[in-house]
C-alpha cells in the first residue's frame, strides 16, 4: 500500500529542532493502532530487526532469546525456541527536514541540517531576506537547500548522500512517529 500523504511533524532529531516532512507508512501506523502499539525508539532492538525479513519465519535462537520481553507486535515467537517473525515494521519516512535559521545563523543552520546528509533532503528557512554569502557556499557544498522568508526556493536540496538505514535511521523515524502521535487532533 503506498504511504499517505506527506505532512510537516515538529521534532527534535539529531539535537536538532528540525520540521520533519514524513510520509505515513499507512499499514503499519493502521496495525500498530490496532494492537496500541506506539513508537518503538530503541536504536539496537530496531538494527537487529533489520536484520529480519518482514513477515518470513527465521530459525535464529538468539533473536528469539533476544526479543523475549518484547511487547506484541515487535515480533512473533513461536514456542519452539527458535523461530522468529518479524512484525514490527517502520511507521513513517522522513523525506525531508527542515531547519528554520535564527536572524544572523544562517550558516548554523546550513551546518545542523547537513547533519540529515545520509538520511533524507534537507533544507534551511531563511529568517532574512538576504542569505550570507558564507552560508549559500556551505549549502551548495553541502547539498543543503535554502527557503526564503516566503517559502521560496532560493537553492534546491540536493539527494540524500549515501542514504543509510539502521537502526539510528529507524529510530529517527520512530521518533518522527511519536511526536507526530502526539500532535494529532483529539
Amino acid at each position: 500500500m503506498p504511504p499517505a500523504l506527506v505532512r510537516a511533524v515538529p521534532v527534535n532529531l539529531l539535537g536538532t529542532p528540525v520540521t520533519a516532512w514524513v510520509a505515513l507508512n499507512a499499514a503499519e501506523h493502521r496495525r500498530r493502532e490496532a494492537i496500541g502499539l506506539g513508537a518503538v525508539t530503541d536504536p539496537a532492538l530496531l538494527d537487529q530487526l533489520l536484520n529480519l525479513p518482514l513477515g518470513i519465519p527465521v530459525d535464529d535462537p538468539v533473536a528469539w532469546a533476544e526479543t523475549a520481553a518484547q511487547p506484541d507486535g515487535v515480533i512473533r515467537r513461536r514456542p519452539d525456541g527458535r523461530t522468529v517473525t518479524r512484525q514490527l515494521d517502520s511507521p513513517l519516512y522522513i523525506e525531508a527536514v527542515v531547519v528554520a535559521a535564527a536572524p544572523g545563523g544562517d550558516l548554523r543552520a546550513v551546518q545542523d541540517a547537513s547533519l540529515f546528509a545520509s538520511y533524507c533532503h534537507r533544507w534551511v528557512a531563511a529568517a532574512r531576506p538576504a542569505v550570507a554569502e558564507a552560508a549559500v557556499l556551505e549549502a551548495k557544498l553541502c547539498g543543503v537547500g535554502l527557503l526564503g522568508r516566503s517559502g521560496e526556493v532560493l537553492l534546491r536540496a540536493g539527494a540524500p548522500v549515501d542514504p543509510i538505514t539502521d537502526g539510528w535511521t529507524w529510530t529517527m523515524r520512530e521518533k518522527a512517529y511519536r511526536r507526530m502521535l502526539r500532535l494529532r487532533p483529539g
